[in-house]
C-alpha cells in the first residue's frame, strides 16, 4: 500500500492479545454498570416498598384511633351510652380482634354508620377489627346491614391489643394501672375498668428483597415476641396508646360510685 507521496506504507491491525484485553475490559465495564443497575434497582423497591409501609400504618394508626376515642359515646353517660369495649366480640391469640361501641345519631357529629358506611338500626354501632390469617388484610366488620367484614389495610402480619385497666374498682379514679389482655380482664372481673388501649400493628412488603438484613431477635409486638421466618420481605412495626375519655366519663362520673368513694373515705 502506498500514501499520497507514493511511499510504501505497512498496514497493521490489533493482534490478538489485545483484541482479548479489549474484550475483558469492556466485559468488566459492562459487568459495573449491570451491578450498578441491580444495586440501584433493588433500592428503588426498597424504598418504594417502605414508602408504602409508612404510609399504610400512618393511616391505619390514624384510623384506629379515631375509632377507639368514639369508643363510649351517647348523649346521656348515665341512660343510653354503650359500653365502650364489647369483649364478647374481642379475642386474645396469634392475632388480636378488638370490639368498640358507640351510639351514633343521623346527622349528628357521630352518626349512626359503622366502619363500612351502613346504617345500624338503633343507633348502637359496633365495630369489630381483625387480622383475616388467610389473607392477611385487616378487617373491619359492622353491625350494620349484613354485616359483612370490608378490608381496610393489605399485608398485615400482626395484630395486638393491650388494655389499661384502672384496678381501683372499689373508687375508680380513671387512673390507668396496668394493662393485660382480654382473656385476663375477664378472668379478674375488670370489664367495666378499661380506660385506654395500646395496639401495635406489624406490616410488610408485598414481595422479598434481595439486599434486606432480617431483624435479628424478632419483634417485641407489646407483650408478645415475634419472629418471623428469614423471608427477605421488609417489615416495619406501629404502635400506639389512645385513651378512651367517654369510658372514663361513663365510670367516674356516676352519682352512685361518687357516693360510695365518699362513703368508703370518711
Amino acid at each position: 500500500m502506498r500514501n499520497f507521496k507514493g511511499h510504501s506504507v505497512n498496514a497493521k491491525g490489533f493482534s490478538t492479545i489485545e483484541l482479548m484485553i479489549a474484550s475483558t475490559l469492556g466485559l468488566l465495564l459492562l459487568s459495573g454498570v449491570v451491578s450498578l443497575f441491580i444495586g440501584s434497582n433493588r433500592n428503588y423497591s426498597m424504598q418504594e416498598q417502605l414508602s408504602t409501609i409508612q404510609e399504610n400504618g400512618r393511616f391505619a394508626v390514624m384510623y384506629l384511633e379515631d375509632q377507639l376515642q368514639k369508643a363510649g359515646w351517647g348523649d346521656d353517660y348515665l341512660a343510653d351510652a354503650p359500653a365502650a369495649l364489647d369483649l364478647t366480640l374481642s379475642s386474645d391469640g396469634a392475632t388480636d380482634a378488638i370490639a368498640i361501641s358507640f351510639l351514633g345519631k343521623a346527622g349528628a357529629v357521630i352518626d349512626d354508620r359503622d366502619c363500612n358506611g351502613e346504617i345500624v338500626a338503633g343507633g348502637t354501632v359496633i365495630n369489630r377489627f381483625y387480622v383475616d390469617g388467610t389473607t392477611n388484610q385487616m378487617m373491619c366488620q359492622g353491625n350494620g346491614g349484613a354485616g359483612i367484614p370490608q378490608p381496610f389495610l393489605s399485608n398485615v402480619e400482626k395484630f395486638e391489643v393491650l388494655y389499661g385497666v384502672d384496678t381501683d374498682t372499689n373508687c375508680p379514679d380513671g387512673v390507668v394501672n396496668t394493662y393485660m389482655n382480654r382473656d385476663a380482664i375477664l378472668a379478674q372481673g375488670y370489664k367495666g375498668y378499661v380506660y385506654s388501649i395500646k395496639f401495635a400493628l406489624l406490616l410488610k412488603g408485598d414481595r422479598p428483597l434481595q439486599n434486606i438484613v432480617q431483624k435479628s431477635g424478632g419483634y417485641q409486638i407489646l407483650d408478645k415476641l415475634y419472629i418471623p421466618q428469614e423471608d427477605k420481605i421488609v417489615r416495619r412495626l406501629f404502635q400506639q396508646t389512645v385513651f378512651m375519655p367517654n369510658a372514663v366519663f361513663a365510670t367516674s362520673s356516676s352519682p352512685d360510685r361518687i357516693m360510695q368513694c365518699m362513703m368508703n373515705n370518711l
